[in-house]
């Protein structure tokens, strides 16, 4: 079903359009970059398996095997949030 919205504009200039759209269009752009960066987040060991309901055993085993991609900082290793809901996808997937 497709429903059709109409917007009727009554007593306003251009101008004032124009810098409706533009304060709009900055809070829309504002509210993706902050969901990216929060998707870019890097996650512990625990908090990453966690969010996939896994051991660390079994997050380990996924990480040698290239499953789920990991980075080394220093001593620690951290998982890319967006990525491990990637990964996430594609293991639920049926062959």
């Amino acid at each position: 079903m497709y429903i059709k919205e109409i917007i009727q504009i009554e007593n306003i200039t251009v101008e004032e359009l124009k810098n409706e759209l533009i304060i709009e269009f900055k809070q829309l752009l504002k509210s993706f970059l902050e969901q990216q960066e929060k998707a870019d987040e890097l996650l512990t060991r625990q908090e990453t398996a966690n969010i996939l309901k896994v051991s660390l055993v079994t997050l380990w085993d996924w990480t040698k095997k290239d499953v789920l991609p990991a980075y080394r900082i220093g001593y620690k290793v951290r998982y890319k949030k967006s990525e491990v809901l990637e990964s996430l996808k594609k293991i639920n997937r049926f062959k």
